[in-house]
């Protein structure tokens, strides 16, 4: 069994990766928008202050200009992400209400939550970024190292807290699959977001946490916090100083991402022209400023490479929630 997880492991590296904001007025250049006057409404699946809001809110600075309409992000974290997802579900299938995810909220949810849906009622309309869950503690923690972490804890198992967001999500299965690796166990505290995670890692109130290189590059450059590793092939480019876990001999490598997503019974040419109209916006010097100054790492893709990456993660995080017993 071990000599499988460790396969597993090794394999998924191929396979992968909220708060409202004012409304930004579109430009008058733009009225053969075959999205009319209504807004388009982005939400997210988080609470305020994550690397989700931070790269939202680069599209709404630039995508009026091309797409037509305002851009209003609306972060909606009730139900650990679901209410989002099941309001975008329910929504009108014009384009006007989309919903801005990482995997947890719409793959992981779609194998354990009673949902009404599945994963084939969404489409990819554009990826923003891929992440690299990363894990960090407070500057002055007497962890300095991924060796710390893992000294301290096969001399005392279960004595270091680790504080997440998203059960099963992408700052939680790679822990999860450290700990299939190595045999090592932390106490888990699970927390309502990434906001709340670093209070709580900065308040001494638990040891170690797990986030977004994004959302905590300003904090490891000015000495607040330092990241441990990170769950990756390569390393960071806003934290290259920070080791990937295979570097340190741990075979674990599970990247995240970032997608705009329609419901699959949106007109085609709607979602069509949602990303011939994002992926224009987010090309101009501005966004690529913007991007930049918040260390969002834009690098978008367009539905059909969104669409590819999208099935693999269905099927590597259906894989890992078989394996440990999650689902059947």
């Amino acid at each position: 069994m071990l000599m499988q997880r460790k396969r597993l492991v090794a394999g998924l590296a191929a396979a992968a990766f909220g708060v409202a904001v004012g409304p930004i007025m579109a430009s008058d250049t733009n009225g053969d928008s075959p999205l009319g006057d209504s807004p388009i409404r982005l939400l997210i699946p988080f609470g305020p202050g994550g690397g989700s809001d931070m790269t939202a809110r680069v599209l709404t600075a630039t995508a009026p200009e091309f797409c037509g309409p305002r851009i209003d992000v609306v972060s909606m974290s009730g139900a650990a992400g679901l209410e989002a997802v099941n309001h975008v579900m329910n929504a009108e299938s014009d384009g006007h209400t989309l919903l801005v995810t990482d995997y947890g909220p719409i793959v992981t949810s779609g194998y354990v939550d009673d949902v009404e849906w599945s994963h084939d009622d969404w489409d990819p309309v554009m990826l923003f970024t891929e992440w690299l869950p990363t894990v960090y503690t407070r500057a002055d923690h007497e962890i300095d190292s991924i060796e710390d972490w893992v000294e301290q804890l096969e001399a005392e198992p279960n004595s270091v807290t680790f504080a997440h967001a998203a059960p099963l999500g992408i700052v939680h299965l790679p822990l999860i699959l450290f700990e299939m690796e190595t045999g090592l166990e932390n106490r888990h505290i699970p927390t309502s977001g990434g906001g709340e995670t670093r209070s709580m890692v900065m308040g001494g109130h638990v040891d170690l946490g797990m986030t977004l290189p994004a959302s905590i590059a300003s904090e490891v450059e000015e000495g607040t916090l330092k990241a441990l590793g990170t769950f990756a092939d390569e390393r960071a480019d806003v934290l290259p100083d920070v080791p990937t876990f295979k570097e340190a001999g741990y075979d674990v490598s599970l990247p995240a991402w970032l997608m705009i997503f329609a419901k699959e019974d949106v007109p085609q040419e709607t979602k069509e022209f949602l990303q011939d109209c994002f992926m224009e916006a987010l090309a101009t010097p501005t966004a690529e400023s913007m991007s930049e100054r918040t260390n969002a790492g834009i690098d978008p893709r367009g539905m059909e490479a969104s669409a590819d990456l999208y099935h693999n993660t269905v099927e590597m995080v259906g894989s890992i929630l078989r394996e440990i017993g999650e689902i059947d």
